[in-house]
């Protein structure tokens, strides 16, 4: 995977968050590249990527990081996680994977339906040929979050 196919997921994230949440969230550490099986938090969504690429964005974070994420989202405080926060982050995920495909210049790319699950003990399976690429995040007074991306063009 290329630096070019990650920065528009970080751009797209940052701009949505501004947008739609009223905040502006910065990376909170390195770049991680997960290979083979390994652990996600207790809300994950994931969309599918197809056309010139294939692959997928995921969105990860705890409990209380999604209801305050959604809840910004939605203007009113939300204190536990239920099918509104799950499809909220859903919906936020579909509009960051939808701004970082447009950014994404000379590919076409179609986006899947949005998938959120919620439990303790997830975890992801990355193909070696294509790993994730997990970046770090931090939304002011929402909290720590991962977005993450995998593709391939081939």
């Amino acid at each position: 995977m290329k630096s070019e196919h990650i920065n528009p997921c970080i751009e797209a994230t940052i701009q949505t968050y501004k947008t739609m949440l009223k905040v502006t969230p910065v990376r909170s550490g390195d770049l991680a590249v997960k290979m083979g099986v390994f652990d996600v938090t207790d809300i994950t969504g994931v969309i599918g990527l197809s056309g010139t690429v294939k692959g997928a964005m995921m969105l990860t974070m705890e409990k209380a990081v999604a209801c305050k994420t959604v809840g910004s989202f939605l203007e009113k405080e939300i204190p536990e996680v239920d099918d509104e926060v799950l499809d909220g982050i859903g919906e936020i995920l579909n509009i960051i994977a939808g701004a970082a495909a447009a950014k994404l210049s000379g590919y076409k790319i179609q986006l899947g339906l949005p998938t959120v699950l919620q439990g303790k003990d997830q975890r992801m399976f990355a193909n070696i040929a294509t790993p994730w690429i997990i970046i770090p995040m931090n939304a002011p007074g929402a909290g720590r979050f991962d977005i993450a991306i995998t593709m391939d063009e081939g």
